[in-house]
């Protein structure tokens, strides 16, 4: 079994070695490491050109002239890679070293998923760990479209990193550039609609976080998105109705309010003039979609203490 490991950068100069070196001390080498980068203006460029020297035939750099964005880039590494299975790397995320090995594993068990995804670590922007993914609550596995589209998976996040048989890849679809957020939730959604999934409790990668809470124009931005997945899937989400349709209404309903609270969380960490004003609106409308009051966010409002925040 071949497997194309494909670490996608934009800009991630700082983070960049510690994802490549991620990928080269894996316990089961890939056949080869592609590297995309999307005509970064760091040194991106050329510490991807020093590691394609020292590992020729094993790292295939591909270094674009113009920024096309984040589509684009996954799909340069899906149309190039030649593996049988494809698993992606952010340019600031790292592979635990047994990640490869112990998907592999999974992949050959009795029930032969076509792809597999693990648990794995959040971090802060200088690598320390936070907490893991799915510490309390383990995710389904099979057949996953219900869940996907409802993106019902523990801390209302979708896997990652997820290792996939490359020919069913393809099949099911390409990245979707007309998003400009969730292109990952709209690949997986293509993906869960035909694939079968497994999965492993040990985490196997980390994923970095860098700042906190959204911005008032990232909350618009983000609802928007999920408003652009509702319209394109809609013809998924009618032919699960009549099986699931007040799951999914519920859940979806969930998560627009997850992103309204994030968006008050975080005009309130941001004390900007009449931000106060900002995250009370962002709150409110949250209560639309979900009626359970967030008692710790109402009391940063209501006292309107200076010296504490939200979390």
């Amino acid at each position: 079994m071949n497997i194309s490991a494909c670490i996608t950068s934009y800009n991630q100069s700082r983070y960049l070695v510690e994802a490549i070196e991620s990928v080269l001390a894996q316990t089961l080498p890939p056949a080869e490491i592609l590297i995309v980068d999307d005509a970064s203006s760091d040194d991106s460029p050329a510490i991807i050109a020093a590691y394609a020297a020292r590992y020729p035939g094993l790292i295939r750099p591909i270094l674009r002239e113009r920024n096309q964005g984040v589509a684009a880039t996954f799909n340069e590494g899906l149309e190039s890679a030649s593996g049988d299975y494809l698993s992606y790397l952010a340019g600031d995320d790292r592979w635990l070293p047994a990640k490869l090995e112990r998907e592999t594993q999974r992949l050959t068990a009795a029930d032969r998923p076509d792809a597999v995804f693990a648990d794995f670590y959040f971090t802060t922007a200088d690598g320390s760990r936070s907490y893991r993914w799915a510490a309390e609550r383990r995710p389904p596995e099979g057949q996953l479209l219900p869940h996907v589209l409802a993106r019902d998976f523990p801390r209302r996040t979708l896997f990652r990193a997820e290792l996939v048989n490359l020919r069913l890849w393809r099949q099911a679809g390409r990245f979707d550039p007309t998003f400009g957020l969730y292109e990952d939730w709209d690949m997986k959604i293509a993906l869960a609609a035909t694939l079968r999934f497994g999965y492993l409790a040990e985490p196997l990668s980390e994923y970095r976080r860098h700042g906190q809470g959204l911005s008032m124009a990232d909350t618009a931005a983000h609802l928007a998105a999920t408003d652009h997945i509702a319209r394109k899937h809609a013809a998924l989400y009618e032919s699960l109705k009549v099986s699931h349709g007040a799951y999914l209404n519920h859940q979806l309903a969930g998560w627009r309010a997850h992103l309204l609270r994030g968006g008050a969380r975080g005009a309130a960490l941001r004390r900007a003039p009449g931000f106060r004003r900002e995250a009370w609106r962002l709150y409110r409308q949250s209560l639309r979609y979900e009626a359970r009051p967030d008692l710790r966010l109402l009391w940063y409002l209501i006292r309107g203490n200076t010296h504490s925040t939200p979390s």
